[in-house]
């Protein structure tokens, strides 16, 4: 039975098809700002760094767009200097340069993007990356959403409220039965769940279940990418909208940090932990389930396995978490407490 592989709960546009990646930027560009004219070249090739070329009226006067899209995992310095050099071989260079990709991207590189690209002769350079794309889609285009993501965004008043009842009727229901009151009575000390938020939990073993699943008890080979539809987590807190769970009680996951703090996530085998460039230390993995994910509880397990079983809707990138973030682990014999790292800070550092 695999664990959950995935880190976060974005939206993974690299999988997208490029050239869908590409219709999707187009679908944004139209509705951001008023074009005169838009055109595509991307999808026929040859198009000298111009996915899609585009005339703003701004103030009675045209103002020139190129628009580049790259469906890229990772990008790096020698990718921003491709791409600036493509340009730059037109005959007439833009006034503004648009680069649109499917990863984040590293302060320093998106500093180097607007350097090279001065040095080639464009004054004006702007770059979106996944977590700007992401936050136009759930703002502002949640049709398109639904149309490249399959992702269904709550609209109506009625909807929402019919949500925040059944999650206060879960919250409640989540308080009597898997919180262990008898424990909190005996052990008033003050500071107990600052460093041991898990403490309160009637045991720290619990099963996640899709409501979805007709696998269990057997253990079905997971596609890549994918989590399983039933799994063993842990216990780790509550938080106002409902439960976290601590993923990796096993292995705690690397993360190198710069000396700006700007931080990533590293497999175990990733070669940059060895970096001097890096403070290297290692993270928790916690993802918060909403109550209005959980669908039932049984609180005595079953025949298989008698620690709690929570059913849930996996519909969140066919998920049930609705964040995972990552936290410093702390050590509570020391009184030292789990630290969130600051998800404004999280970056990708380049290849070594």
């Amino acid at each position: 039975m695999k664990q959950p592989t995935r880190t976060t709960n974005r939206l993974h546009f690299s999988d997208l098809d490029p050239l869908r990646f590409e219709d999707l930027c187009l679908n944004i560009v139209s509705r951001t700002d008023t074009f005169r004219e838009i055109n595509h070249f991307g999808r026929k090739g040859a198009d000298l760094g111009v996915d899609i070329f585009a005339i703003q009226n701004l103030e009675g006067k045209e103002k020139i767009w190129f628009i580049q899209c790259k469906r890229f995992i990772r990008i790096g310095k020698a990718d921003i200097t491709d791409i600036v050099d493509k340009v730059a071989m037109n005959v007439a260079l833009p006034d503004k340069l648009l680069v649109i990709v499917a990863c984040d991207v590293s302060r320093n590189l998106h500093q180097y993007l607007k350097d090279y690209s001065s040095e080639k002769g464009i004054s004006e350079v702007e770059i979106w990356t996944a977590s700007v794309l992401e936050a136009k889609l759930y703002k502002d285009y949640k049709d398109l959403l639904f149309v490249y993501f399959g992702v269904r965004v709550e609209k109506k008043t009625q909807d929402n409220a019919t949500r925040i009842k059944y999650s206060l009727r879960m919250k409640k229901r989540v308080e009597k039965e898997l919180i262990d009151h008898e424990y909190l009575k005996k052990n008033r000390t003050p500071d107990l769940l600052s460093f041991k938020p898990y403490a309160k939990f009637i045991t720290h073993k619990v099963f996640i279940r899709s409501v979805d699943d007709t696998s269990y008890p057997d253990s079905d080979e997971t596609p890549d990418g994918k989590i399983s539809p039933w799994f063993r987590t842990f216990f780790y807190d509550t938080y106002h909208n409902g439960i976290e769970f601590w993923l990796n009680v096993a292995m705690s996951t690397p993360i190198i940090m710069d000396e700006h703090g700007f931080w990533e996530p590293l497999s175990h085998d990733d070669k940059r932990r060895n970096s001097p460039k890096y403070k290297t230390f290692y993270a928790i993995q916690i993802g918060r389930i909403p109550y209005h994910h959980i669908v039932e509880i049984l609180r005595d397990g079953d025949e298989y396995f008698s620690e709690p079983h929570l059913f849930c809707k996996f519909d969140i990138q066919e998920m049930p978490y609705e964040e995972i973030y990552y936290k410093t682990e702390g050590d509570p014999e020391r009184k030292i407490p789990d630290w969130d790292l600051d998800k404004t800070l999280r970056t990708e550092f380049p290849d070594e």
